[in-house]
């Protein structure tokens, strides 16, 4: 606490980030790692495939995060305030509930598969692929998380990170052996997911239940649905559950207009483009990790002097980097797709589009920086008008406008338009909620 309030700001983001971007490297490195494997043994038709389905797999992804954002708030302050009944209530009733969903997930979604594939843009062509993935990772729908937010809330910020990072080293390992030695192909991509998840659910189930490591004491009488406690943990976690499915609707539209204008060579190509831009984006991801316990810290001691400041240098570093990020992808637009693919049609036009779809990356940066700002302070409603301005608000029209009106070229420059007008949106309020 001494050192969030009184260490000078630029060491405090420096060291409160790193860690963070650690992280997120870790997983994000995971992803380009399967879908490199995914290229190299089932072709550039198999990503096409997996991405479009990609939607399906941020709803369970908004299920977990709604769920478990909403219940390490309930369990933080439980244990703080010496309520553990609560505590093990909050995590008794989270896991029944999401069991459950997941479940109806699993049911509903083998049952009409393919008509909801094809909702999401799939095409005939990328269907078999788009299908064999999904069933299996349906299946393992149950296994999706580990709850490591809920760990995390105990104080266990290791053991959190081990729920991590070990069935990640796992989904790596698997991938080639499943891929290239079982040729399994994408089905193999979709079983190594699947096998990482259960063992993460595994960790999740010896921590809470057999490991004497938690300070929760789960009974049977916990699992008891308590409405009160559900609709509190569903409201502090419904604006993750807002951006997460705000975000997969805009993937299903451009993967729509894609299908209709560009189809499937358009779809996996965007595919690739869109991990690489995940990737670029991982140190800003860290900061704004790094930056929110500065600013909530520094709030809650009043003291807005530091808070500016950390708003500053963060501010600095994020444009600067979104600069510099700019300058590798003009220079080595083509090398970054040639390491998923060596289709040169493929990096052809995958180096235009990461030239276009990057031009607002600056921006992007900047708006994540103020976007957090709102959350740490405990600003719910412009928080999460702030945090849709970008993939929703403003990107779901300017896609429809500009796709239009210039085809494929307006769907490649409707992501820096958005990004501008966010910026522009997230400013406005941030210097008005300073003069309050």
């Amino acid at each position: 606490q001494t050192f969030l309030e009184e260490a000078p700001v630029g060491k405090l983001l420096w060291k409160m980030s790193v860690p963070s971007i650690l992280g997120v490297l870790a997983y994000n490195l995971y992803n380009i790692v399967d879908t490199i494997f995914i290229s190299k043994g089932a072709g550039i038709d198999a990503i096409g495939g997996v991405a479009v389905s990609f939607p399906l797999f941020l709803l369970l992804s908004a299920v977990s995060s709604t769920l478990g954002n909403g219940a390490a708030s309930v369990i933080s302050r439980a244990l703080g305030n010496k309520d553990p009944e609560k505590a093990e209530k909050a995590a008794a009733n989270t896991f029944a509930l999401f069991y459950l969903i997941a479940i109806l997930i699993t049911v509903t979604g083998l049952l009409f598969l393919k008509p909801l594939l094809y909702s999401m843009g799939v095409t005939e062509e990328l269907m078999p692929y788009a299908q064999r993935y999904t069933r299996i990772i349906l299946f393992g729908a149950v296994t999706s998380t580990g709850f490591s937010s809920l760990i995390r809330a105990e104080g266990n910020s290791r053991y959190a990170m081990y729920i991590w990072v070990i069935p990640l080293s796992v989904n790596i390992l698997l991938d080639p052996i499943f891929i290239f030695g079982f040729r399994m192909g994408v089905t193999g991509a979709a079983a190594a997911t699947v096998a990482a998840q259960i063992i993460s659910a595994g960790m999740s189930i010896y921590y809470f239940y057999l490991s004497k490591k938690s300070s929760l004491r789960l009974k049977p009488e916990h699992f008891i649905p308590d409405k009160e406690l559900l609709r509190e943990i569903i409201l502090i976690g419904i604006p993750s559950f807002l951006q997460m499915t705000g975000y997969s609707f805009s993937i299903i539209l451009v993967n729509q207009i894609l299908k209709k204008y560009g189809g499937n060579l358009y779809i996996s190509t965007y595919g690739i483009v869109s991990k690489i831009n995940t990737f670029l984006l991982i140190p800003v991801m860290g900061l704004v990790q790094g930056l929110q316990p500065v600013i909530g810290y520094n709030k809650g001691a009043d003291r807005p002097d530091r808070i500016k400041e950390a708003l500053k240098k963060a501010s600095a570093a994020a444009g600067g980097y979104g600069l510099a990020a700019y300058g590798v992808i003009m220079l080595f637009s083509s090398q970054l797709l040639q390491i998923f693919t060596s289709d040169s049609v493929v990096i052809g036009r995958g180096a235009v589009i990461l030239q276009i779809v990057n031009i607002g990356i600056v921006c992007t940066a900047l708006q994540y920086i103020q976007s957090v700002y709102f959350q740490a302070i405990g600003k719910k409603l412009l928080s999460l008008l702030v945090v849709l301005s970008n993939q929703v608000i403003c990107f779901i029209p300017a896609l429809l406008f500009l796709s239009g009106r210039y085809g494929l070229t307006g769907v490649w420059y409707a992501f820096p338009v958005s990004s501008v007008l966010a910026l522009l949106i997230s400013t406005v309020v941030l210097f008005r909620t300073f003069r309050e």
